[in-house]
């Protein structure tokens, strides 16, 4: 079928698959830690590592249980983040080998975050992903290592792993992708998150963002704080400012940068950076560049 036939079949399937492209669009993850953990049959132990964290079995089977939920048994292959932390038991059914993580939401919408539930779980990551599975055998060899760039390896393939995570689940559904972008809640503020993410750039104010919300100015803003739990103006500069971090990663100039996102001079945008890192984007990203080398 050629791809204006395929344009023109009505298809709910790829109105799903599409929000599901949007969230992921939208999630970006970093590593706060990485290691593993070889544990003998019948260990009890604590997990209370900080951010999101997650846990992959390698081999062996344990048992996975988070205050107020139902134990969660896991066998070799299986998969399980916790997005909203905190401390959990782990307690082996035999020999097992554990690789462990947390991970922090980078350039995303609050609202995503929330919406996740409190333990994500992913039966046969391995069996039904297992070329994503295979990234966390990768991850483990390079934490093990003492190659160069060992760090932002594992940091890029752990935002490949969480992302596929995230999309069986919601294949699977298990989630609403529509829920994670918040279009589900409220589709008018949604519009205006859409906006500020699509084009960072253009001239947006209070106003704007309202009527694309559909309400008042003093109505949208307290919406937006109580959903996002940060102003308009804040949460617009700081998707500004992850979106500027990307570009100094890729080799944008500053000035480039600035009128991309709407700053009418390479000094305010610089003052905007520094305000936001504590650091001048030139130095900014000469040490992006040299954690990478």
């Amino acid at each position: 079928m050629s791809a204006i036939e395929a344009s023109a079949v009505p298809d709910v399937l790829g109105e799903a698959e599409r929000t599901i492209d949007a969230v992921l669009e939208r999630l970006h993850w970093s590593v706060l830690e990485f290691g593993d953990r070889e544990l003998p049959a019948g260990v009890k132990a604590r997990d209370d590592g900080p951010g999101i964290r997650f846990h992959y079995v390698a081999t062996g089977a344990i048992e996975v249980h988070r205050r107020g939920d139902e134990p969660l048994d896991m066998q070799a292959g299986d998969f399980v983040m916790v997005p909203h932390g905190g401390p959990v038991e782990l307690h082996t059914m035999r020999d097992t080998m554990l690789l462990s993580g947390s991970l922090a939401l980078n350039g995303s919408d609050p609202i995503s975050a929330r919406a996740m539930p409190p333990v994500l779980f992913t039966c046969g990551f391995r069996v039904h992903e297992p070329i994503f599975a295979s990234l966390l055998d990768t991850m483990y060899r390079e934490a093990s290592s003492d190659r160069a760039g060992s760090h932002s390896v594992i940091e890029r393939l752990a935002d490949v792993v969480a992302s596929a995570a995230v999309r069986i689940w919601l294949e699977r559904g298990c989630g609403s992708a529509l829920d994670l972008l918040a279009t589900g809640r409220d589709p008018h503020l949604s519009r205006a998150l859409e906006a500020i993410h699509d084009d960072p750039g253009s001239p947006w104010t209070v106003e704007s963002l309202a009527r694309l919300a559909r309400a008042s100015r003093s109505q949208f803003a307290e919406q937006f704080k109580d959903a996002v739990g940060d102003s308009p103006a804040r949460y617009l500069t700081r998707v500004r400012m992850e979106r500027a971090e990307r570009m100094l990663r890729a080799g944008a100039s500053v000035t480039d940068i600035a009128f991309q996102l709407g700053y009418e001079s390479d000094a305010g945008f610089s003052r905007a950076f520094r305000r936001h890192t504590g650091v001048s984007p030139s130095l900014w990203r000469r040490a992006a560049v040299h954690a990478v080398a």
